[in-house]
């Protein structure tokens, strides 16, 4: 027995033993220039096979069998470093970018070793891809730093930093001591899969603000999947390093090789094949054996184009021995339209997820409601509450930042600013206890041309639970005053049914379709009221209560009296017998009216004050329904009116985007012009603008219906044809088409229109960004009518338009 003990013992005595004998050594990896983290750097002993690598904060550490030591660093892009390092002080190592590109390599059909591991990544995507297929759990700690982008070698050369000028070097001195803006939040998040989940601000903290509330969307830890076919990012979709056929528009290299135990990593880089063109990513990927996982991810936009760049790193660890799971997260945010004195804003964001449960049994429950949640306790937590959701302690930089940011943001009146501004985002702007409504400033369209007003809203510096508001307003062509007011009743501001009351004398789109809930964002469809000059008088008042039934479905129900007139020689024919017919140019209504906005999986955010829409890859319906009943508020006509849109972008690898508009809608027969369809037409030799989601070569008026569908497709390839440094044109195929009838059209008189028989169809070719000035791009576009609706003459089926466009 003794002997047999022994033999059990000796083992983990001798593992002890060595366990004595090894020396830790650790330190951190930083870029020789910027001093920023180098994460995921390979970490070598010399004469040994097995490493470590840097964490997504640049940090090692690694037992070695003697002291000193020789440490090999090596990192794609850079020069690979040697050092002889000991135990005690932490080390800091500086490696250097590589000064000369790297030549070209010939990769030849069935020879890359790569693209063997990349196919194996790709086949056990699903098994891997812990954050999308396993249902889980976490918490998570997240710090962001905004500050400038300064060259260390400028920083730590005096005679480079002598030839900064006296504003540039106050600022070196002010950031050497603290960030621009320091941001901390911490989560809790659980999600069933495919796509349930729920994410909890319990913590939040802005330096400079007070109520952070104004950016809980910037504590979401929501992030991409490598393993999805397309990534989106900055608004734009890229197409996925793991993907179907992805090794026949990637150019994989295997870099290098690292050993952890008896698994292998293989550290491969990633960029397009030369001549291909398409939005691509580059970057670096660890792929381990042990599933052939990816361990570490890398990934950033081929090019930098624009004011606003980033880059993503991802860390994953095997959780509990089950999956892999991300477990560290970084953004870096490259801020190029905004500017420091001379130097440029960048954004460093860190991610460190914890408390990680993957197959966790997740009721459904914990997932119900909206997708992000933030009650203002978050904002109110204390000192010892943030100590302990935090990896580590702020430096002393970061605790200075938040005493001087918020000095600073205290002097200023910083946070009144921030605010002015999150109110211009939803078009309004602040002054004191009320909001101007600017979009009630200055407007035009072809019936009022110019329209000058002003309206303004209360806000809740009075109340959060009421808001009284008005407008006033000129037409200098109808020479009209216009006027009308409302109030908003917030039964739970933010969150719970609105009730709106309302007045209103203005004017009114005769056969106009509009949506409740559709975003209104100024885009090239705007241009539409340039061409609408059929418009009636319209006296109203009514209530709405608007409520959200759930994430996907949000309502409005109301009532209303209406009177119309037209002022411009329309007249509604009623025959009353054979011999007698009624003309009338006014039509006094009560209806009741209902009208919906359906998403399906949309996420929302919940946020003390408000709740926003997240968006949805699913389309989206709107759909209004009005019901006028003879003798509802003294109303003298009983007509009822049905409209309904479907929409939605699809992004097609390799192809650009598509956008799809379904519209439709039905009208009691013989009903007059205000209740009956305009067929969007905006065509004009005056004033000739593309304009989306219309007919470009149909003109103003020329149709209407009382029953009518409509489609509108457009595809752009974006920058997948041309590639310019400068030169970026924007090809777009565009394609419309309409059905629709009229029943009784003897009784529209006093417009010219015609009825829609056969179809109307037509194509166009649009190349936008032929030229730009700064947020502007303009372009042309060619569009031609087709089908038996064209025109005898070719000429008068063509429309060539100017497309005027904005963003970056």
């Amino acid at each position: 027995m003794p002997l047999a003990r022994a033999a059990f013992l000796l083992p983990a005595l001798l593992w002890v033993a060595a366990s004595f004998s090894q020396v830790r050594i650790q330190g951190r990896v930083l870029d020789a220039r910027t001093q920023e983290p180098l994460a995921f750097v390979h970490v070598v002993p010399e004469g040994q096979r097995d490493g470590t690598t840097t964490d997504i904060d640049g940090r090692f550490a690694l037992n070695v069998d003697r002291e000193p030591v020789i440490l090999r660093f090596s990192y794609v892009g850079y020069v690979p470093t040697e050092i002889s390092a000991r135990s005690g002080a932490p080390l800091s190592v500086e490696m250097p970018r590589a000064m000369v590109e790297l030549k070209p390599v010939e990769i030849r059909p069935g020879v890359n070793p790569a693209h063997r591991i990349i196919d194996r990544v790709y086949a056990n995507r699903k098994l891997n891809d812990g954050l999308r297929n396993r249902a889980h759990r976490y918490t998570s700690y997240s710090k962001t730093i905004f500050t400038a982008a300064m060259d260390s070698a400028v920083l730590n050369n005096p005679e480079e930093l002598a030839k900064l000028d006296t504003s540039d070097k106050e600022m070196v001195d002010w950031l050497d001591k603290q960030h621009l803006l320091l941001i901390e939040s911490a989560t809790k998040k659980s999600f069933i899969p495919p796509a349930s989940e729920k994410e909890e601000v319990i913590a939040m903290r802005v330096s400079g603000l007070k109520d952070p509330t104004l950016l809980a969307l910037a504590a979401s830890t929501k992030t991409f999947s490598v393993y999805e076919p397309q990534i989106p990012l900055q608004e734009k979709t890229y197409l996925s390093p793991i993907g179907p056929s992805s090794t026949a528009r990637y150019l994989f290299i295997l870099q290098d090789t690292l050993y952890q135990g008896k698994d292998t990593v293989f550290i491969i880089s990633y960029e397009p094949m030369p001549g291909r063109k398409f939005d691509a990513l580059k970057g670096v990927l660890y792929v381990s054996t042990d599933g052939f996982a990816l361990q570490n991810v890398i990934a950033e936009p081929v090019e930098r184009t624009g004011n606003f760049n980033i880059k993503l790193q991802q860390q994953f660890e095997k959780v509990g021995g089950q999956a892999w799971f991300p477990v560290q997260l970084n953004t870096f945010l490259y801020l190029d339209m905004m500017q420091v004195n001379s130097f440029k804003v960048i954004g460093i964001g860190r991610t460190y997820l914890k408390n990680i449960e993957v197959d966790a049994p997740i009721p459904r429950k914990e997932v119900r409601g909206p997708e992000l949640v933030m009650d203002r306790i978050a904002t109110r937590r204390d000192e010892d509450f943030w100590n302990a959701v935090r990896t580590d302690s702020l430096e002393a930089k970061e605790l200075r930042t938040y005493h001087t940011i918020d000095s600073i943001s205290e002097a200023e009146n910083v946070e009144r600013m921030v605010k002015w501004f999150s109110y211009l985002a939803t078009g309004r702007a602040g002054i004191g206890p009320v909001d101007i409504l600017l979009d009630r400033v200055v407007n035009y369209n072809g019936y009022e041309g110019i329209r000058l007003g002003l309206g303004a809203a209360t806000n809740d510096k009075i109340s959060r639970h009421a808001s009284l508001g008005g407008y006033f307003a000129y037409g200098f062509k109808d020479r009209d005053w216009k006027y009308g007011g409302d109030l908003t009743l917030r039964l739970k501001p933010g969150h719970g049914p609105t009730l709106r009351p309302y007045y209103a004398y203005d004017v009114e789109e005769s056969g106009s379709v509009a949506f409740q809930g559709a975003p209104r964002t100024f885009s090239s469809e705007s241009y539409r009221w340039i061409y609408v000059d059929r418009m009636d008088r319209v006296e109203r008042f009514g209530g709405e209560l608007a409520f959200r039934v759930n994430s996907a479905l949000k309502m409005w129900l109301g009532t209303e009296r209406t009177e119309r007139q037209n002022l411009i020689g329309y007249q509604y024919a009623e025959p009353l017998s054979e011999e007698i017919t009624y003309l009338t140019d006014r039509f006094l209504t009560g209806s009741v009216s209902m009208g919906l906005r359906f998403a399906f999986r949309e996420q929302v955010a919940s946020l003390p004050d408000r709740q926003v829409p997240l968006g949805t890859r699913w389309p989206i319906l709107y759909l209004n329904a009005t019901q006028a009943v003879d003798g509802l508020w003294d109303g003298e006509w009983e007509v009822w009116r049905v409209n309904a849109m479907v929409e939605k972008t699809f992004r097609l690898r390799m192809m650009g985007d598509l956008s799809l508009r379904v519209m439709g809608g039905m009208a009691e027969e013989g009903t007059p012009y205000p209740f009956l369809f305009n067929l969007r037409g905006t065509y004009s030799t005056k004033v000739p603008i593309g304009t989306a989601n219309t007919f470009e070569t149909m003109r103003p008026n020329e149709y209407l219906a009382d029953r009518y569908v409509a489609i509108h497709a457009r595809h752009s390839f974006g920058n997948l044809l041309f590639k310019g440094k400068k030169f970026r044109p924007v090809p777009v195929l565009l394609a419309n088409a309409a059905w629709g009838a009229l029943s009784s059209p003897e009784r529209q008189q006093g417009y010219t229109f015609s009825e829609l028989e056969g179809g109307f169809y037509e194509g166009g070719i649009q190349l936008d960004n032929l030229l730009r000035s700064g947020f502007v791009g303009f372009g042309a576009g060619f569009y031609y009518r087709l089908g038996p609706n064209a025109f005898p003459d070719p000429s008068d089926n063509m429309a060539v338009k100017l497309t005027m466009g904005f963003g970056r």
